[in-house]
């Protein structure tokens, strides 16, 4: 059993970079085939989809059908992906639930937290693994981070700060992506792209969100039926205090240019990274730390550059962008590890119930908006 190969159904409700996703999966030496069901001949922008060409993207593409049934029904699956428009992603995951199949979901898997959390508690009665693609859980540089956080270098964490903005809204297709309608979505940005961030610092501090107050706002001149800004203040259940600022904002001359960062400051030392800085082609990547701990006492402040976190883990070094996939390296180390999590009943990367929490603290964004008030989260 332990050097059987693994066969993975993939299904796509609107093909959201799903050459780029199978890329990151085929990657994996020890994935055997994909079954790739593809629902619509539309993409997330009402633009034209071809099966047989994204099926191109990998030699292990098997099979291919535009029926969910097709999938459930191959022999010796081991688990299904799903990119899924967030409204669909609960029934998808039902079916694929009903036939004890472990998941591994693109974000956000619904517009409304209650029902990706009744999907959740199924498939933990079910004992099958249910993750999620969040995939800076495997950023070289976050584990770093995760780890000096852990053995206390920064000491007691006081502050964190995350920011993630990222090309304008008439280059993300209004009136056509259901990226931008609030009943496919249940949020704008705060649903989206916050995901990321919002993921980022529960999986480091460890710890729950427990109150918000923000403001979301539609300040570019193209209005949506979702924010296209989101800054919030946050406070975790230890007390931590944080800052999150997302947006769809003009960050450089190219049409994605991206301005992302994470801060975190303790009473014995500061992490500080930019990933992206506003004009850049490609990431920063260097993480600055400071520890005044005596275990780690950096002696000033430390430095550490990383190789794009786009090149490929099991291909050729010095591979360009293109050969990376959809997230590269960290996509492809999560999509192993959560393979390897359904057999050895190893921990899971990204369990869904993080991703519920996400969703819950995205609500709480937008409801605090609306009401001018601070929300709290009860823990679920």
């Amino acid at each position: 059993m332990a050097n059987k190969k693994f066969n993975i159904g993939f299904i796509s409700s609107h093909g959201h970079d799903l050459a780029g996703h199978i890329i990151d999966q085929a990657a994996n030496p020890d994935l055997e085939s994909i079954h790739l069901c593809l629902m619509n001949d539309k993409d997330v922008a009402q633009r034209d989809l071809d099966i047989n060409k994204i099926a191109e993207a990998s030699e292990k593409v098997k099979t291919k059908t535009k029926n969910i049934d097709d999938i459930l029904n191959t022999k010796d699956l081991d688990a299904v992906a799903v990119c899924a428009r967030p409204d669909l992603a609960p029934d998808i995951f039902n079916k694929i639930l009903d036939a004890n199949l472990p998941i591994i979901t693109d974000k956000p898997a619904s517009n409304d937290s209650k029902r990706l959390d009744a999907v959740a508690k199924k498939a933990a009665k079910k004992n099958l693994a249910f993750g999620t693609m969040l995939q800076w859980r495997r950023n070289p540089a976050i584990l770093d981070i995760k780890r000096a956080v852990d053995s206390g270098a920064l000491g007691q964490i006081m502050t964190v700060e995350v920011r993630l903005l990222t090309s304008t809204i008439n280059w993300r297709g209004p009136g056509k992506s259901y990226l931008l309608e609030k009943s496919s979505m249940g949020g704008g940005i705060s649903s989206w792209l916050a995901c990321h961030m919002l993921d980022m610092l529960i999986f480091i501090l460890d710890e729950r969100v427990t109150e918000v107050s923000a403001f979301t706002g539609n300040r570019h001149p193209v209005k949506i039926d979702v924010e296209d800004t989101a800054i919030s203040a946050i406070k975790t259940e230890s007390g931590i205090l944080g800052s999150v600022h997302t947006g769809y904002s003009l960050c450089g001359p190219g049409k994605f240019g991206n301005d992302i960062y994470l801060g975190i400051r303790g009473t014995e030392g500061y992490v500080s990274i930019p990933f992206y800085m506003p004009g850049q082609e490609d990431l920063d990547n260097t993480l600055y730390l400071y520890s005044e701990n005596e275990n780690w006492v950096t002696g000033g402040q430390r430095a550490m550059t990383y190789s794009p976190y786009y090149k490929t883990q099991f291909g050729k070094s010095g591979v360009d962008l293109g050969s990376g996939g959809y997230g590269g390296f960290m996509a492809e180390k999560l999509f192993v590890d959560f393979l390897n999590s359904t057999r050895n009943q190893g921990k899971n990367p990204t369990p869904i119930e993080d991703l519920v929490h996400v969703l819950e603290i995205g609500e709480a964004i937008r409801e605090s908006s609306d009401s001018g008030k601070a929300i709290s989260i009860s823990k679920t």
